[in-house]
């Protein structure tokens, strides 16, 4: 813990990604902290090449856009992912999205901007514990969003580096649609959250590359649809063309500009543990381990990559390795990490 539709792959860019590609770009994140881990025949190389063709977005690998600034805190952005909160805005717009299991068997989103910006993002929801290991990968961002139990920002705030810009505490940064049922009306622009951040902490800075990118495995299976499930949600991603299109609990995943969709999909393996919590019905609060080692499945160009994610401390990285010990690189582009309980295996159709 990457686009291929007009408004993220604009024709002029097309370019640098190719130089890219060729060059076969290497940023040292997440996959860069495993010392066994193998270059293998698909691996990408340590070149330079962001030199030839400007700053690169470290979240997506892309080539930093015109309004973009690829030396921008992360914005990290809580957001409600139960039918009541649909069609969610801003979803489209993030560099990393992370999809977490939360109470009732449901799960909510963590959407991560920091090349791109969104005018509008939600609804906005509270905090969890698990956010905590998450928001670590990126060394220090702002994490938006409107409420928490109290005992969930303690580890939050000990583990992540984070700022926490909650509605309740920054209630001026945030807004209410009231054309939909509260609490699932809370809205704020990416500016005014990581701007109410930054004041809070000038010495925030970038976040270093999360994944490696480059070259596919030639041995990758094809999948051109993949299923998952959790206790009481499900997901299904479609490739099309150049882009996969995500479905939930059976229907078209739309957002208030459109379907969610991405280049990239992670899906990772995790053990769920318990946190002492429960929610106002009595449900027990979950965490999603995002330390350890499980199973993953990587899927990009209409592929499946199946593996390993290692991850020895909350300090460290996540690395991502294929079943022969080499790291998977991603394509350039958004990334959705899915966070799959242990035994619920993805279906290849």
């Amino acid at each position: 813990m990457q686009l291929t539709s007009s408004v993220h792959h604009p024709s002029r860019r097309l370019a640098a990604v190719a130089v890219i590609a060729a060059a076969g770009l290497a940023l040292a994140g997440c996959n860069s902290g495993s010392s066994n881990a193998k270059a293998g025949s698909g691996a990408t190389t340590s070149a330079t090449t962001s030199a030839n063709v400007g700053p690169v977005c470290p979240l997506t690998g892309m080539p930093q856009g015109k309004g973009q600034r690829a030396g921008r805190p992360a914005l990290a952005v809580k957001i409600d992912n139960i039918a009541p909160a649909l069609p969610q805005a801003g979803v489209n717009h993030a560099d990393v999205v992370v999809e977490e299991l939360v109470e009732g068997g449901l799960t909510r989103l963590m959407a991560i901007f920091q090349c791109q910006s969104a005018p509008n993002v939600g609804p906005i929801r509270s905090a969890r514990i698990s956010d905590a290991d998450v928001l670590a990968l990126l060394h220090g961002s702002v994490l938006g969003f409107s409420g928490a139990n109290p005992k969930d920002l303690p580890p939050i705030i000990a583990n992540s580096q984070a700022v926490l810009i909650s509605q309740g505490n920054y209630p001026s940064t945030f807004h209410r649609d009231f054309s939909r049922p509260a609490p699932h009306n809370v809205f704020a622009s990416t500016k005014a959250m990581l701007r109410a951040g930054v004041s809070k902490r000038k010495s925030l800075t970038a976040p270093k590359p999360l994944f490696h990118y480059g070259t596919i495995d030639p041995a990758a299976k094809t999948a051109r649809t993949v299923r998952m499930s959790w206790p009481a949600a499900s997901a299904v991603w479609t490739w099309a063309r150049n882009k996969w299109l995500r479905t939930q609990d059976g229907s078209p995943d739309n957002t208030t500009n459109g379907r969610v969709f991405t280049t990239n999909v992670i899906i990772m393996s995790v053990d769920i543990a318990s946190t002492g919590l429960n929610d106002v019905l009595g449900n027990p609060s979950p965490r999603d381990v995002t330390t350890g080692r499980n199973p993953v499945w990587v899927l990009r160009n209409g592929k499946m990559i199946q593996g390993t994610w290692r991850r020895a401390s909350v300090k460290d990285p996540i690395t991502l390795l294929d079943r022969k010990g080499h790291r998977i690189n991603l394509a350039p582009g958004r990334t959705w990490i899915e966070l799959l309980p242990k035994g619920n295996k993805p279906t290849r159709g």
